[in-house]
Order: C-alpha cells, then structure tokens, then sequence
C-alpha cells in the first residue's frame, strides 16, 4: 500500500475498532445478528433493543468496583 492508503486505512481502523467489539459482542453472546422481522420499524425497535442491552451490561460492566474482579 502506498502511503496515502495506509493513512487512509489507520485514521478508518480507530472507527473500525470501536464498532466491531459491538458487533462482535452481540454475535458472540446472541449467536447471530439476522433480524427477522416484518416491517422497517419492529426491526429498528428489535435492533434497538439489542443495542439497549449491550450498552446496559456495558455500562455494569464499566460500574462493577475494580476490587470485586481482581480479588485473588
């Protein structure tokens, strides 16, 4: 790649990065992310919601005391 390219590439993998956890996330835990739904709006609801949940044990997660994960 030339260097205007891996420029290119470097500032998109910041963006890349973040989104891809999310996504990577809800595959993992929910084993596929296909929406089977009749209509735009009962999918936009259904994606929402699985986006609610995520940002919910997201933010236990960031919430939890540091001590509580670390005790040996």
């Amino acid at each position: 790649m030339n260097k205007q390219d891996q420029a290119t590439n470097h500032r998109r993998s910041k963006i890349r990065a973040r989104v891809e956890h999310v996504f990577g996330d809800q595959r993992t835990r929910r084993g596929n992310i296909l929406v089977r739904t009749k209509g735009k709006l009962r999918a936009a609801v259904k994606i929402g919601l699985i986006n609610l949940t995520y940002n919910m044990c997201r933010l236990e997660f960031l919430l939890r005391p540091q001590s509580a994960c670390c005790t040996a």
